[in-house]
């Protein structure tokens, strides 16, 4: 029977996305790694599958546990997991967004924080790499404001047949945009150089397969992707 990891309940079925059936073909032909948008809503708590994936991620990594007592940075919060960072009580929690829609968050621009040095134990910036103008840039100030071994979750959509990303010189008509990212507000769409890219700055680390890191998770039960991997980087 499916179970939401993150309300922690049994569910009858997962819900689809409702635009589920109109996703890009390019997308779809190219086999482009992010949403299951047949699985993808909890129908108890909201959360999507992206929330459940990741939350199986921090949990089984043990970085969840490293929460407690910790600065966290968290870029674009997710709405389902932030209470689930809050009640593991991190010495520290700034929720920024370059837009911020609550009095909770801070304006927060990635590609210039305006942080300390090493201000960070850990970072969570998913989801907002194939927004910025410079992801090289966001990756610099990662790895500046993190500390010696501090972590950054980064996923993303990307396309694992590409070699490079795909990026046009300019920005693209919102249909475009559509079309060849996947979502109209996207200005890129990754491919297999995205942890080149989030490296560049001397992070270190990799995307570790679904198989690897959730050997003994069913992705039905769990309502997740096995295609997504887990975007995991470290500032030695």
């Amino acid at each position: 029977m499916p179970f939401c990891i993150v309300c922690e309940r049994e569910v009858d079925a997962w819900l689809p996305h409702p635009n589920a059936d109109a996703r890009s073909p390019l997308m779809v032909m190219m086999g482009t790694v992010g949403s299951d948008l047949q699985h993808y809503l909890c129908p108890n708590c909201g959360c999507n599958d992206r929330d459940r994936h990741l939350w199986l991620y921090l949990t089984v990594s043990g970085l969840a546990d490293r929460f407690a007592g910790a600065r966290v940075l968290h870029i674009a919060p997710e709405a389902k997991i932030s209470p689930l960072i809050v009640a593991r009580q991190p010495a520290e929690y700034i929720r920024g967004d370059l837009f911020p829609t609550s009095p909770e968050f801070l304006r927060v621009d990635c590609e210039r924080m305006e942080f300390a040095d090493e201000r960070f134990d850990i970072i969570l910036c998913n989801h907002v790499l194939e927004h910025v103008s410079n992801p090289e840039a966001a990756s610099r100030e990662f790895h500046r404001t993190l500390a010696p071994g501090g972590y950054l979750v980064a996923q993303t959509p990307y396309v694992p047949a590409l070699k490079f990303r795909l990026e046009f010189t300019d920005r693209i008509a919102p249909d475009r945009a559509r079309f060849f990212y996947g979502q109209e507000d996207h200005v890129r769409l990754f491919g297999r150089d995205v942890a080149d890219c989030i490296r560049s700055s001397g992070l270190e680390g990799d995307l570790f397969p679904h198989g690897h890191v959730l050997p003994d998770h069913d992705v039905d039960r769990y309502g997740c992707n096995p295609s997504e991997p887990f975007f995991l980087f470290t500032k030695k």
